[in-house]
């Protein structure tokens, strides 16, 4: 049997009156019990496909499998191990917190008393004990996305799909969100398809990240191989004065090197930056240029992200 919880081939989804596909030849594989982040531009498709992955959209071409299943032809074997918190998820405003649940519950052929010992514990992990008597307009943003993420794990799914499941929660409430998610993955080897505009969530809890832009797949790779492959080093040189600044940067650029000069600063990149470091240092000491400490950094995946995405198209 095949570990594969998700398998795209040429996934195509065309839109009438469009000028491109919104998904275009899209293939990928997501194995069991592993965090995928999925990244893209807005207009890229991610919401499209996560829609075509939850058999909400059918393809126009091509063809997607949920745990072997095809969720449009084969609805109750790919969706029954699936719990999705959509980023716009309806609730019913004028009920509580509790009716909305209980709701939920029904909507998903579930009883509510027997999923109600494991509600009410995620209710009480994520704070919301006090607030299920309140009106869901009465709950603040953050409070309502809690609500969300419960409301997807009345069950513990075999895939998990979070859309902007950080979105209107403060650092500490983000944070909570990810050490359980990743208590579901490592506990319960739960698959999670994470999409999120905070980059650095996705880059501190996934094993790869899948990039999309403009309906196509533009990198399937671990957060660190895209950044290796993508990413600029960044040298920083503090110096003396502008004499010092000046002959660094003349060095670094004979070199072939770009850099950036500052007041008591010099910044060089280049891909080989680092490779350079050991006889730029030995430069300026032969020279008496007085440089006072350095130090390397790389790009983050957002800065990656970024650069992978405006040259695409």
């Amino acid at each position: 049997m095949s570990s594969d919880v998700v398998k795209a081939a040429g996934l195509t989804k065309r839109y009438r009156r469009s000028p491109r596909p919104a998904v275009d030849d899209v293939s990928f594989e997501i194995d069991q019990g592993e965090t995928v982040g999925l990244l893209g531009p807005n207009g890229a498709g991610k919401t499209t496909l996560i829609k075509m992955i939850c058999g909400v959209s059918v393809p126009t071409s091509g063809h997607v499998r949920v745990f072997d299943a095809d969720p449009v032809r084969q609805p109750v074997a790919a969706k029954s191990g699936i719990g999705a918190m959509h980023q716009s998820g309806p609730f019913d405003m004028m009920l509580p917190a509790l009716d909305n649940l209980r709701i939920a519950a029904m909507f998903r052929g579930l009883r509510w008393r027997e999923v109600r010992p494991w509600a009410f514990e995620l209710v009480e992990y994520f704070g919301l004990t006090e607030s299920l008597p309140t009106l869901c307009f009465q709950l603040s943003g953050g409070q309502r996305q809690r609500l969300q993420l419960i409301r997807a794990l009345l069950t513990i799914p075999r895939l998990l799909i979070l859309d902007e499941p950080s979105a209107g929660l403060d650092v500490p409430g983000r944070r909570q969100v990810e050490r359980f998610v990743t208590w579901l993955r490592e506990e319960h080897g739960v698959t999670v398809l994470w999409t999120s505009h905070h980059i650095d969530e996705v880059e501190r809890n996934s094993q790869r990240v899948l990039v999309v832009n403009e309906g196509k797949v533009v990198r399937f790779a671990k957060p660190r191989e895209l950044v290796e492959e993508f990413g600029t080093t960044h040298l920083l040189m503090t110096v003396e004065d502008q004499d010092a600044a000046r002959a660094v940067a003349a060095w670094a650029e004979r070199a072939g090197l770009t850099t950036t000069v500052g007041e008591a600063e010099v910044r060089v990149d280049g891909a080989h930056v680092r490779d350079v470091l050991p006889e730029l240092t030995r430069y300026c000491h032969e020279n008496a240029v007085p440089v006072s400490g350095f130090s390397t950094a790389t790009d983050s995946l957002e800065q990656v992200f970024l650069r992978m995405t405006e040259n695409e198209g």
